[in-house]
């Protein structure tokens, strides 16, 4: 059985077109073994709708927040709701191919617990890069997420990771952040909890129609990665 979680908020322009490009890709891959869990953070368009109407045709389960409370909390809600042995999130631009899907699935399949996709392997395929700025605050933060968490990770935010089924509910279960660096505390969790984790090389296009404000995101980003060591040092992820 194979989760496919897919966090959305105000996705209504491409979620049809998604859902049928994810129902398509998975009835080749696990034919009758899978299911895709939308987890709504509290859209005000009709994402909710559309999941409603497609449920007929898909193997579609749908998890709703009255209120947008943020990336972080929309995944949490969605790997906790996951019923499959192996669990993948992805966003809903699919900005990275879902053919690359089987090789996350295989690194699974050949004993790791975690997956993670990295933009910044000389393997990976980038397709559009995304503007200079981004770049240099991405590997900023990357350097800074590693000093502050002691970890090694090439790239946190790539919006592509699988986990065996154990190691998803071992982590959201103590996962915290409802926003902006729920990903460095994703690897975070998973060195504590001692897991094998990879990063897989991936093919990559930037969606220039980001709805993230550069600024406001640094600031809180940095904060998050503070409250991370202070929940550590307070035994919320024991």
């Amino acid at each position: 059985m194979l989760s496919v979680v897919i966090p959305v908020f105000n996705e209504e322009s491409g979620l049809r077109a998604t859902l049928a490009a994810v129902g398509g890709h998975l009835a080749r891959l696990a034919p009758g073994s899978h299911e895709i869990v939308v987890s709504d953070d509290g859209s005000r368009d009709r994402s909710a709708a559309i999941v409603d109407e497609l449920s007929g045709s898909l193997p579609l389960k749908l998890v709703r927040a009255e209120r947008n409370l943020g990336k972080g909390a929309a995944v949490r809600r969605g790997v906790l709701a996951a019923q499959g042995d192996s669990v993948l999130f992805f966003d809903a631009d699919l900005s990275t191919p879902l053919d690359e899907m089987a090789r996350f699935l295989a690194a699974l399949e050949g004993g790791a617990d975690v997956a993670i996709g990295t933009r910044k392997h000389a393997d990976a395929r980038i397709d559009r890069w995304q503007p200079w700025y981004r770049i240099q605050l991405g590997l900023a933060y990357t350097r800074l997420a590693n000093l502050l968490l002691g970890l090694h990770a090439s790239d946190f935010t790539c919006g592509f990771k699988a986990f065996r089924a154990q190691a998803a509910r071992a982590i959201f279960t103590r996962q915290r952040l409802d926003r902006w660096s729920f990903d460095a505390e994703v690897l975070y969790l998973a060195r504590r909890l001692e897991l094998r984790v990879v990063e897989i090389p991936v093919r990559w296009a930037d969606r220039p129609d980001s709805r993230v404000r550069v600024g406001s995101a640094i600031v809180k980003s940095f904060l998050e990665l503070l409250e991370i060591r202070r929940n550590a040092a307070r035994g919320h992820y024991d």
